[in-house]
């Protein structure tokens, strides 16, 4: 699963987290990437966020620092239910207002059997500059990636349409597209657009496949719908 959630902030200017978490719980995701998620910042109530999530939706909890902000730090969360191998909370380049990060984790699905769980959020500025960000935020996240041997998703908020060149980047670099059909605009404010993905790559004996993608339709918990994605690893 993969979920921008703007601090719980709701489209009908409410900040209630619990709407969050049941969206989440109603899913049952194994694994759920958070974006936009505070750390004791007074703008939602001096909450740490990723914490309050795990306990409503009995998961572990990794968050991933951008930034400080109004007290506490900014920045995103991944929630699972599988033993933690490793956590990396990986320093990207900068966007051209805030600095950016993503949550690689190493996860033990079955016994002997493993895959590494990205989670992203990448530059939100429109224009040339912001596809240039975003393209080098990709590149350093490969580069890092590439010295990895398990099977690998990424989800998040990529900021950028599928055609985009930072997707083509991840394309030209063996990534699959999970194609969301005709329901695909994820982001529901004012400028209705196709930028939250599930991506994936195996090896050349752990495949995974598709099964099932969809972006629910909740309109008030977040700008965001929530993306729930069904995989399958062979191994």
């Amino acid at each position: 699963m993969s979920y921008n959630i703007k601090h719980g902030v709701g489209n009908d200017a409410v900040l209630d987290l619990s709407r969050a978490a049941s969206v989440i719980n109603d899913q049952k995701p194994d694994i759920c990437g958070l974006q936009e998620i505070d750390y004791l910042c007074t703008r939602s109530d001096s909450v740490d966020q990723s914490r309050y999530l795990a306990e409503r939706t009995n998961m572990k909890s990794t968050f991933g620092k951008f930034m400080d902000y109004q007290g506490g730090a900014y920045g995103m969360a991944t929630l699972t239910t599988n033993s933690v191998v490793k956590s990396t909370v990986l320093s990207l380049p900068d966007g051209l207002y805030e600095p950016r990060s993503a949550i690689v984790q190493e996860l033990e699905l079955a016994k002997g059997g493993q895959i590494v769980f990205v989670n992203v959020h990448f530059d939100w500025i429109g224009g040339d500059e912001g596809s240039a960000s975003r393209l080098r935020q990709a590149k350093a996240l490969v580069d890092h990636l590439n010295s990895l041997t398990n099977p690998i998703v990424i989800t998040g908020d990529f900021n950028c349409t599928p055609d985009s060149p930072t997707m083509r980047y991840f394309y030209d670099h063996g990534f699959q597209f999970a194609d969301k059909g005709e329901d695909n605009l994820s982001f529901q404010g004012e400028k209705k657009s196709e930028i939250d993905h599930v991506i994936y790559r195996g090896t050349s004996e752990q495949k995974i496949g598709l099964k099932s993608i969809r972006l629910l339709n909740e309109p008030i918990v977040s700008d965001h719908r929530p993306l729930v994605a069904e995989l399958q690893i062979t191994y």
